[in-house]
C-alpha cells in the first residue's frame, strides 16, 4: 500500500510539471518561434477573438505586409497599451490602417500608424489570456512559490525517510 507522504508526493509532482509544462509552452515556446504573446482584455473582437484569450503575434517590420482583412496587435509605447483589431482599409500615402473591432459596429475613431503595428494574430487561444494576467499579481506568484516549495519540501522528507529506511 502506497504512504499518505508518496501519494501526496506524486500530486504534488503532478501539479508542479503541469504547470511547469503550461508556462514553458505559453510563454518560452512561441518567443522561440519569433511571436510576442497579448492577453485580450475586451470583448472588441469577439466572435472571433473571445475576451480573456491569449493571442500570438508574428511580427512584421513591413508595411507592405499588412493588408485589409488582417487582425493586427497595435501598441502604443507612450500610453503602454496594446489592442488587437482588424484592418479594415489601408492608407498607403500616410502609412496607417483603419480598424475595426468585429464587435464594434463602427471604425475606429482614429486611424492607426503603422509604426505601432506589432504584427499580425495568428493564433488565439480562449481563456489562456486570463491565466497569463493572473501570473502579473503578486497572490498568485506566491502560491505559485508555496506549491512549489512544498513539493521540495514533500520530495526531500521522503528521500531522506527511504535513506534511513535502507542505511538503518
Amino acid at each position: 500500500m502506497t504512504s499518505p507522504k508518496k501519494k501526496i508526493s506524486a500530486m504534488l509532482t503532478a501539479i508542479v510539471l503541469f504547470f511547469s509544462l503550461v508556462l514553458i509552452g505559453i510563454v518560452w515556446f512561441p518567443s522561440v518561434l519569433g511571436y510576442k504573446t497579448f492577453a485580450i482584455k475586451t470583448g472588441s473582437m469577439e466572435p472571433t477573438i473571445k475576451e480573456g484569450s491569449m493571442v500570438y503575434v508574428e511580427p512584421c517590420s513591413n508595411f507592405e505586409d499588412y493588408e485589409v482583412g488582417d487582425i493586427v496587435t497595435f501598441t502604443d509605447k507612450v500610453q503602454k497599451k496594446s489592442f488587437t483589431h482588424r484592418i479594415v482599409s489601408v492608407d498607403s500615402v500616410d502609412r496607417q490602417f483603419e480598424t475595426k473591432g468585429d464587435a464594434n459596429e463602427i471604425e475606429d475613431l482614429e486611424p492607426t500608424s503603422a509604426a505601432l503595428a506589432v504584427g499580425k494574430v495568428r493564433i488565439s487561444v480562449p481563456y489562456l489570456g486570463y491565466v497569463a494576467e493572473a501570473f502579473k499579481h503578486t497572490a498568485v506568484k506566491i502560491i505559485v512559490a508555496v506549491v512549489y516549495l512544498a513539493w521540495a519540501a514533500v520530495e526531500i522528507e521522503l528521500f531522506l525517510a527511504e535513506r534511513k529506511r535502507k542505511h538503518g
